[in-house]
């Protein structure tokens, strides 16, 4: 039990560490690069546990690893009684030119994808890369009538090579009623069919009738690189795909929070350490996205700030923006009180 639990920390404290330290890591670079003041980089929330000042920063760890963050001189409203940097000094956040300032704030979540990439590299370097198979052709499809047969691996489709379940599906849900040729690997020779995808009633995408599997396959370094940048870009157009049908009310929300976090990454632990990273890509990924939402207090909520602030030639004043960061704030901890209800929920129901 005590094993389980400390196992679960550490899993945890790495999971957060690898997107919470990417994303601060990556405000960091480019603040510096721009020529903003950084007072601090820390590891960590609460109780100062290791502190080394370098210049004009100092790089500390703190005792609770749940995050990580950069202070910038003059980044905050009202000013913070410790920062030394007027607002109109040129190493103030908000003296620099707003490209800077922008490019600063979209470094968080662009470091979080980078991170994806390397973490699903790494994995597709260690156990193979997924391949997408043909584990059934359904009778009466067009995929039986071009010949297409259980145990083909999907190599191209249209002329343009395919590695994943979900590249090949999106290429022939584009081309409903069009010819394709689809390229498949059989018994050591490639082979190359044409077929002319139906049209699906409800969706208007193309089918085929067939189902893929996704078993793995041992890959060149190479390869690797080339599925962990192809994973991260699907995953991320999945997840907006999602969102959006969301939104539209298509789909009923479901959004884990800390606790639903906390479940997958003790179950993933147990599976081993390329499961674990493996989770922690997905979560980079979800997390860079999260942030690009246009809410105050957010990434996505500061580039809308900076937005208006192009579009109007001045910025908010402090008013202005504290109400923004304070509406920020209340529809955040809705959505946060919403993810941990539906954690509880769905907790209570495997319970009972």
């Amino acid at each position: 039990m005590v094993e389980t639990v400390v196992v679960t920390v550490v899993a945890f404290a790495f999971v957060f560490a690898t997107f919470a330290l990417s994303h601060e890591l990556g405000h960091f670079i480019v603040g510096k690069a721009a020529g903003v003041k950084v007072y601090e980089f820390a590891v960590g929330f609460g109780p100062l546990v290791w502190r080394r000042k370098r210049g004009e920063t100092a790089y500390s760890l703190r005792a609770l690893p749940l995050g990580a963050f950069v202070k910038f001189a003059g980044l905050d409203r009202p000013d913070d009684p410790q920062d030394d940097v007027d607002a109109s000094d040129p190493r103030s956040f908000r003296a620099k030119p707003l490209r800077w300032r922008i490019a600063t704030i979209l470094a968080g979540p662009f470091m979080n994808f980078v991170m994806a990439f390397l973490l699903f590299s790494v994995v597709f370097v260690a156990a193979g890369v997924p391949v997408a198979v043909v584990s059934e052709v359904y009778p009466g499809m067009p995929a039986q009538a071009a010949g297409l047969r259980a145990g083909d691996k999907v190599v191209a489709v249209g002329g343009t090579a395919t590695e994943t379940v979900a590249e090949v599906r999106d290429a022939i849900s584009a081309n409903p009623g069009k010819p394709i040729d689809i390229t498949v690997e059989r018994d050591g020779a490639r082979v190359t069919l044409q077929v002319t995808p139906s049209k699906d009633p409800e969706t208007g995408q193309g089918m085929i009738g067939v189902l893929l599997s996704e078993p793995w396959q041992r890959a060149s370094v190479f390869r690797a690189l080339r599925a962990g940048a192809t994973f991260t870009v699907d995953i991320s157009k999945g997840l907006l795909v999602m969102l959006g049908r969301m939104i539209t009310g298509r789909v009923k929300p479901e959004v884990a929070g800390p606790i639903g976090i906390a479940q997958a990454v003790s179950q993933t632990a147990r599976l081993g350490m390329v499961n674990l990273l493996y989770l922690a890509a997905l979560l980079n990924v979800n997390l860079g996205l999260l942030n690009l939402l246009p809410i105050p207090v957010l990434d996505g909520g500061w580039i809308v700030l900076l937005g208006i602030e192009a579009l109007r030639r001045r910025p908010l004043n402090e008013e202005q923006e504290a109400f923004a960061r304070m509406v920020g704030m209340a529809i955040l901890a809705l959505l946060i009180a919403f993810a941990t209800f539906s954690d509880i929920a769905r907790l209570g129901t495997r319970l009972g």
